[in-house]
């Protein structure tokens, strides 16, 4: 199999996501959330812009075009003009019928267009004390696992600096 076939096989049944962060303080942060409206069992729970990473694309461009198609393509092109979407952590999980892998992506700096969106959006306080307890029962159930040690890399590495 040649190389280019092989890579775009590489991440076929996988996920990419991405979470807007903002306003972090020595309390907490804020991330960005869509209310799912496509049926099934995740229906009205808020959400994070993703989707499955297709045929021939990477992680990142994944997470690029689902940004595009769920959140709009003003939020996408500012996103690629900041060069900010990192990725933050591979998180392997399963359900009763699939295993699924998440590529987290996040980005830490302000986004034009995230407050102007037509659709159910909001953002969430993620506070260091209680993480994402709060959004039980409002967010999928894999999503607090990274949430969490996301509230954790923040606190102790994104606002403790090292004195030089």
């Amino acid at each position: 199999m040649p190389t280019n076939s092989l890579n775009a096989l590489l991440f076929l049944g996988f996920v990419s996501i991405v979470v807007f962060v903002k306003e972090i303080t020595p309390t907490g942060f804020k991330v960005w959330t869509q209310k799912r409206l496509e049926e099934g069992p995740l229906y009205g729970k808020m959400e994070f812009p993703g989707g499955k990473i297709e045929l021939g694309e990477s992680p990142l461009e994944a997470a690029l075009r689902e940004v595009d198609e769920e959140v709009g393509s003003r939020v996408g092109l500012s996103l690629r003009q900041s060069n900010g979407l990192k990725l933050f952590k591979i998180q392997h999980y399963k359900t009763e019928t699939k295993k699924i892998t998440l590529y987290v992506h996040v980005v830490f700096e302000p986004i034009q267009g995230l407050d102007n969106v037509t659709f159910e959006n909001q953002w969430y306080e993620i506070g260091y004390q209680q993480k994402s307890q709060p959004l039980f029962g409002l967010i999928p159930e894999i999503n607090h696992v990274f949430l969490d040690e996301l509230a954790i890399y923040i606190q102790t590495e994104y606002l403790v600096k090292p004195a030089t």
